[in-house]
């Protein structure tokens, strides 16, 4: 039987979790400065901040039900889709579900859960979680990656475009190199142009179709995504044109 405190909120990871997002959210200076009793009011004091000002009418179990399996860390994939759902509703990107997708993209040890994080972070839009998703680029797993540079699709921040540049040259799994490939597109400078016309040379046909695409977009010219090299014989003609 699980052990719980006086008013029932069990310990278990979930409850574990909890503390440490309260400590994150400035609820709690540490799990150890206080009893279980004023961490089950702390839990339900962010439950309530979570809702009090949602407006959410008959909805409201669902959203207590879905932040819950937010952080079900026993059940990667109830947590996966709890971050999914959460992050499609029109509050799921206010400061506490991003201080929780944060959490779960740098801290969760399923890289099913990470990913989906990391696209909940890069959906909001906001270009100071740049950085967050640049170290989701840095994962063993290629699905945290992939998901990583999916993110940055949404996200309009130069400080990006190394890391952009460096996984779109060298990652050996295709599908990242195709969302870098897509993440480069707002940056008109000589660097990246030069790199999409390097990847006119990939020897995937989608990474090199993006590539091609991201290039008409940027220059306006309708050049053979077959001619890496009258690309670069057009482009240095006209590179005065961009900067960096």
């Amino acid at each position: 039987m699980k052990n719980s405190d006086s008013n029932g909120l069990r310990r278990t990871p979930l409850y574990a979790a909890m503390v440490i997002l309260l400590g994150l959210l400035g609820g709690c200076s540490s799990s150890s400065s206080s009893g279980p009793q004023d961490q089950s009011d702390q839990f339900n004091s962010f439950m309530q901040g979570l809702l009090g000002d949602l407006h959410l009418g008959g909805h409201k179990e669902s959203v207590v039900t879905e932040a819950q399996n937010l952080f079900d860390v026993t059940d990667p994939d109830v947590q996966r889709e709890a971050i999914a759902w959460m992050a499609d509703q029109s509050y799921g990107h206010t400061a506490p579900y991003m201080k929780a997708y944060e959490l779960a993209a740098t801290g969760a040890s399923s890289p099913l859960v990470q990913g989906q994080a990391m696209i909940a972070i890069g959906t909001s839009g906001d270009p100071s979680t740049a950085m967050t998703l640049v170290t989701g680029l840095g994962s063993d797993s290629s699905f945290v990656r992939m998901c990583s540079a999916m993110g940055l699709t949404y996200i309009n921040n130069p400080l990006v475009i190394p890391a952009l540049i460096d996984h779109l040259q060298h990652d050996p799994d295709s599908q990242v190199r195709i969302y870098c490939t897509q993440a480069l597109k707002p940056y008109k400078t000589r660097e990246v142009i030069t790199t999409l016309i390097d990847t006119l040379d990939d020897q995937n046909v989608a990474v090199v179709q993006f590539a091609w695409d991201d290039l008409t977009a940027q220059t306006g010219q309708n050049l053979s995504s077959d001619d890496s090299d009258a690309w670069r014989a057009w482009f240095n003609a006209h590179q005065n044109q961009y900067t960096g």
